[in-house]
């Protein structure tokens, strides 16, 4: 590590909250980019990176120095898909909360569903008394894939509201706040028994596709899919054929195989869609750069980072 620790920024979001309270000193100095090109010249020298998920990750062959990359989500795999990463360094998740913003994505969009929030909005536009049957997520159960903590607060949120609410992770084991969590090869077990099945493990090569054909075929027709995880966990194709056929009944979706999502697909005109642009857990700048800070000073001072991805199982 050089002397002075070279920080290289380069993030999605605006950079000004960023560039007011990353600030050089003696011991560290920022380098904000805002371009893959700005990126290209400056990654060689770079000792530690912070950046988003966008940040174009075939450039980090070249970093000479690079010994730590911070990541301002909760999600990495654009730092691993790219077979790039230089051996020995360390990748960090920002662990800020996400799951309490994503749980309430879940359980609101969920409730516009049953609540059938929409067609409300479209009878008091034209003024029509029309009482509706609504549904209750009481007594519904709701399977989470992915028992993280994202996944885990998106369960206790569900459980407050009356869900049984059953896991699936790598192996079977008693996890807080699920009735039953269920292994990865239980899938023909576990998703049957589904009203809402919600995705929330990250992209890795046992992850990529795990939903597909015989998988949407297993879920009732009545069933609700909630992707907050990554698009290229379920087979798009073979999920727009289902919900165009009613094999299941709706999607709510937050990602996509391709971002941002094509104006051509269907999935922006089905009526038992709903498509959002990828905010289900936004990135709150304070408490980035908080979480950042706290590593940075536990990096500089040899101490363990927080939130370190075990580049082996890809999360």
């Amino acid at each position: 590590m050089s002397e002075v620790l070279s920080v290289l920024v380069y993030l999605r979001e605006s950079n000004e909250r960023y560039k007011r309270r990353l600030v050089d000193s003696d011991a560290i100095r920022y380098t904000f980019c805002e371009s893959v090109d700005a990126v290209r010249q400056s990654i060689e020298s770079a000792d530690v990176v912070l950046g988003s998920i966008s940040f174009p990750s075939h450039l980090l062959s070249t970093a000479k120095n690079l010994k730590w990359i911070q990541v301002t989500g909760a999600g990495i795999d654009a730092f691993l898909t790219q077979s790039s990463l230089p051996p020995g360094v360390m990748l960090t998740r920002a662990d800020v909360g996400f799951g309490n913003q994503i749980a309430e994505y879940v359980m609101g969009h969920l409730l516009a569903l049953t609540q059938q929030v929409h067609e409300v909005a479209r009878l008091q536009q034209q003024r029509a008394w029309q009482p509706l049957t609504i549904e209750f997520l009481r007594g519904r159960t709701m399977g989470v894939a992915g028992t993280g903590s994202i996944g885990c607060a998106i369960a206790s949120s569900a459980r407050s509201m009356g869900m049984r609410t059953l896991g699936l992770a790598t192996s079977p084991r008693p996890l807080p706040g699920f009735d039953t969590v269920y292994g990865s090869g239980d899938l023909a077990s576990f998703l049957p028994q589904l009203d809402v099945l919600v995705l929330s493990v990250p992209l890795t090569a046992a992850t990529r596709g795990m939903v597909g054909v015989d998988q949407l075929a297993w879920l009732k027709p009545s069933a609700i899919i909630v992707n907050i995880g990554r698009g290229a966990v379920v087979d798009e194709a073979a999920l727009i054929d289902a919900l165009q056929q009613h094999r299941i009944r709706a999607a709510i979706l937050d990602v996509f195989e391709r971002e941002p999502l094509p104006a051509d697909s269907p999935l922006w005109s089905m009526d038992n869609v709903t498509v959002t642009s990828h905010h289900a857990g936004l990135n709150i700048p304070d408490e980035i750069i908080d979480f950042f800070l706290q590593n940075l000073s536990r990096f500089q001072s040899g101490n363990p980072l927080r939130g370190v991805v075990d580049l082996e199982k890809g999360y």
